[in-house]
């Protein structure tokens, strides 16, 4: 346990101290994407690495996690290759889901649920995309709680106006997270699901983020703005779903 001091010394004031998470933004201000940003801010949330606790395997983080807009290269391609026309501007949303690992069924069940809402409110159903990751860099804790982890892809029918879009993308995850409540499914979980920002994170160190998710070391990730989060567990055990970005 850290020693705190309780005297006063100099400009030290004990009852500002505080234990907190740490979190930051960086961004172009031009707007321009690159990877050059989404490189800087994981450096950066990395740098935060004492803000955060660490389990006693040494390795498995309170958890940290990134949010930047979605990277239009990698996903275009990623259209493509489930045999669709690759998509330009905001006509493509990515959903980044936390999937039970251990029951096929209750995972079926999840992707399942999610199809059926993006078909209820006529979007169009790409895909699924299972992100790659290094499951070696996780601790012995991070690593028995995995979850599988995987991106559903969904685009904008043409007759959908963008505002139109926004809004039903909305109501799909709230539709999606209502029957998996009604119907007591676990471990199924929405990190992001929007057509201009995704999210990456994990029960993990920040160190350990752009190791595990190999998407954060693909040069055509790239971003105009990155929010970047290392988790100091407060008032909850730490888990993947808790972990922010």
């Amino acid at each position: 346990m850290q020693q705190r001091c309780n005297s006063r010394k100099g400009l030290y004031h004990p009852e500002f101290e505080h234990d907190a998470c740490g979190v930051g933004f960086i961004a172009d201000i031009t707007g321009h994407r690159s990877y050059e940003i989404v490189r800087k801010a994981v450096q950066a949330v990395a740098n935060l690495t004492h803000r955060g606790a660490v389990d006693a395997d040494a390795k498995t983080g309170d958890g940290a996690g990134i949010l930047t807009q979605i990277p239009r290269k990698l996903f275009s391609r990623e259209v493509e290759r489930l045999g669709h026309r690759a998509l330009e501007g905001e006509d493509l949303a990515v959903g980044m889901i936390f999937l039970p690992r251990l029951d096929a069924a209750a995972n079926n069940r999840c992707r399942v649920t999610i199809e059926e809402a993006v078909d209820h409110y006529d979007l169009t159903f790409f895909g699924w995309r299972q992100v790659p990751v290094e499951v070696s860099v996780l601790g012995d804790t991070a690593a028995e709680l995995l979850p599988d982890i995987q991106q559903v892809l969904i685009g904008r029918p043409g007759s959908m106006s963008e505002v139109e879009f926004e809004r039903s993308l909305y109501l799909v995850r709230k539709q999606i997270e209502r029957s998996v409540y009604r119907h007591g499914i676990r471990g199924c979980y929405i990190c992001s699901l929007s057509n201009r920002t995704i999210i990456y994170k994990g029960m993990m160190v920040a160190p350990q983020l752009s190791r595990f998710y190999k998407d954060l070391k693909n040069p055509d990730f790239e971003s105009a703005l990155a929010i970047f989060h290392q988790r100091y567990s407060t008032n909850t055990m730490p888990n993947w779903f808790l972990a922010q970005p």
